[in-house]
């Protein structure tokens, strides 16, 4: 990795550890400096902007490992224990629900064979929502799109939530006062070609939704 990528991902890291430190509970289980170090390696592994991939953790869930989401109402159990004897619950029901800091949909859960109570490990599961947003980057390239389908199939859900994340992200890049958001992209694809139509969900993350 360059020198100026590592230096990015450093500082980013550091951010993130203070960020992580006032939004974990105690009882989470794990130190927020592992956590930040957890989000530079899937960042790392799947090539998806490392900013990008905190800003989609804060929208989700305000970056608490044990934070669910249960068809549209939110819960945040105070111990680990308490989280997952609500996954446990909700699994044995049909509605829709979402585990941890990456907010994971049960049914990506049931679709890979992994345990929900595995969600609330926040190394797992962001992991786990980096995979989800590589695959939606592999058929969509690093558009809006491909940043909205991580939440929703639907386009007008994706449009919504595509500008929650640019919002995100920008507040994130203009704290660091670092590179533009472009360079860090360019960095980042290389020779990856966007998808040139004219639907705002196919515009490159240089762009605004």
């Amino acid at each position: 990795m360059p020198l100026t990528q590592r230096c990015l991902m450093i500082t980013t890291t550091m951010l993130l550890s203070c960020k992580l430190a006032c939004a974990m509970p105690s009882t989470a289980g794990t130190p927020p400096e592992e956590v930040a170090a957890c989000f530079s390696t899937a960042a790392d592994r799947h090539n998806i902007p490392v900013e990008l991939l905190v800003s989609i953790a804060e929208v989700e869930s305000g970056l608490k490992p044990l934070a669910i989401n249960r068809a549209g109402t939110a819960i945040l159990p105070r111990t680990k224990e308490q989280a997952e004897q609500a996954v446990g619950l909700f699994g044995s029901q049909s509605a829709t629900f979402d585990v941890g800091i990456m907010q994971v949909n049960r049914w990506w859960f049931e679709k890979y064979g992994e345990p929900y109570n595995k969600g609330l490990d926040p190394c797992f599961c962001i992991d786990f929502g980096a995979r989800i947003l590589a695959m939606a980057i592999k058929d969509h390239g690093l558009t809006w799109q491909a940043v909205g389908r991580y939440h929703s199939p639907t386009s007008w859900r994706q449009d919504a939530y595509a500008r929650k994340i640019f919002s995100r992200l920008s507040r994130i890049l203009e704290k660091r006062r670092s590179t533009p958001i472009e360079k860090i992209i360019e960095a980042k694809t290389g020779d990856l070609a966007f998808n040139q139509r004219q639907d705002s969900r196919q515009q490159p993350l240089s762009s605004s939704p």
